[in-house]
């Protein structure tokens, strides 16, 4: 049997793809990255929308990670940041955002950016994590931090001496430190799309640019954002209950249509919103995909050493938030950034796992985490406050009073 490595990290995301190009890229290659998908090609639905990358945090993060370039020259999309904000009416309120800097890159596109950027045989696929046996003390014969990580495909894996936890909003890694759980933010987005080929193509380009269209009121949104091939992507933004698209019967055509029906036809969704508004989301095609938003409670955001020595987690596992600031990806992949410093710091630039004291290893995560609570717990409180603006009864009007030339810290992204 050969050894495990020294590290394993938990989740092909762009927080844990980028710590593993960050180890990679300064030649510690003593890790693993599990992954529960199957392989690198995507379902249909798990492409997602767009990400807007800020320069103090995700450009930065690029940047340390020796990729900054390439994402520039191949991916970046810098004319992408406008927003045409309009009423549900349909009267333009104003264009915000031209020239940001926070150019667009596909979700899709970044996670083949940082899969391209380490070894293929570093990821293992088709390891979703079905439950972690934590330890807190060691016996005679445990290697490293004597944690087991069982895989849902059967097998199970321990000898690491660091666990890193970037498995998103539902994290089985957070379980093992933390009580955290998710909570229904009672907000949805319903996703469709309009292709090349759809009538109301022209309409959504006119609307929306190679940008985003954000129709706001009455606490709720309709927004076309388009994507690096040129199609866009619609959302109904809502107030709803967590089952409202699951519990209803049929395919997954026939759910589509039967949610369109009703948010077309009723008044408390878009019946009495502008006919071309309606007109778009009529055309949208299926079948469409419900995003929940949840969040943790930044109260809740945080734990102590001694839960569970030698783990750790990044981004959305570690301080869910709601997307209404953007900057989920950008926090989580700085988290990642933060981590590998604070592993370099104190543990010396060479990182060599093997050498490496208990000690000098919890001070580095207990650094690390400093920062990073309070970084999350801020994004998240901000992100609330956002979405009550933003879900308000005059959603558009309430927006401006707080455009102050920095708009872009309270126009919502939608990045599911």
């Amino acid at each position: 049997m050969h050894p495990s490595p020294s590290i394993a990290i938990i989740g092909a995301g762009p927080s844990g793809l980028l710590f593993a190009r960050l180890l990679e890229v300064n030649g510690l290659k003593d890790y693993v990255v599990y992954e529960r998908d199957e392989s690198p090609t995507p379902g249909p639905w798990q492409q997602g929308g767009s990400l807007d990358l800020h320069g103090p945090s995700g450009q930065q993060a690029l940047k340390e990670a020796g990729l900054f370039d390439e994402f520039n020259k191949v991916y970046a999309r810098w004319d992408a940041s406008r927003i045409h904000i309009v009423k549900s009416s349909g009267e333009t309120v104003g264009r915000f955002g031209e020239g940001r800097d926070a150019p667009e890159i596909d979700r899709l596109q970044l996670r083949q950016l940082l899969l391209g950027s380490i070894p293929a045989h570093k990821i293992q696929w088709g390891h979703g994590v079905r439950s972690i046996e934590g330890k807190k003390t060691k016996g005679p014969d445990d290697v490293g931090n004597g944690h087991v990580i069982h895989f849902t495909n059967g097998t199970s894996a321990t000898g690491f001496r660091l666990i890193v936890g970037a498995d998103g909003g539902w994290s089985k890694v957070r379980a093992l430190i933390s009580t955290a759980q998710p909570v229904y933010s009672g907000k949805m987005y319903i996703e469709g799309k309009i292709s090349h080929s759809n009538e109301s193509y022209k309409a959504a380009h006119d609307l929306a640019g190679p940008g985003m269209m954000m129709a706001m009121g009455s606490n709720k949104s309709l927004a076309l954002q388009q994507v690096a091939d040129g199609t866009y992507r619609m959302y109904f933004g809502v107030v709803v209950a967590e089952d409202f698209y699951e519990h209803r019967n049929g395919s997954a055509m026939e759910k589509s249509e039967a949610v369109r029906q009703l948010m077309l036809a009723s008044d408390k969704f878009y019946a009495n919103w502008a006919p071309h508004l309606k007109s778009i989301a009529e055309n949208a095609e299926g079948p469409f995909r419900a995003w929940s938003l949840h969040y943790l409670k930044p109260e809740e955001v945080g734990w102590t050493r001694n839960a569970a020595p030698g783990v750790t987690l990044l981004g959305d596992a570690a301080h869910l938030s709601t997307p209404f600031v953007g900057e989920g990806v950008n926090c989580a992949m700085y988290d990642a950034v933060l981590l590998y410093n604070c592993l370099r710091e104190l543990c010396g630039k060479d990182l060599d796992f093997s050498n490496i004291q208990e000690a000098s290893l919890e001070e580095a995560l207990s650094s690390y985490e400093k920062d990073m609570f309070e970084r999350g717990r801020d994004l998240i409180r901000r992100s609330a406050e956002s979405e009550a603006v933003l879900f308000s009864e005059n959603a558009v009007e309430n927006v401006l009073g707080f455009v102050d030339g920095e708009h872009d810290e309270l126009l919502y992204d939608v990045k599911a």
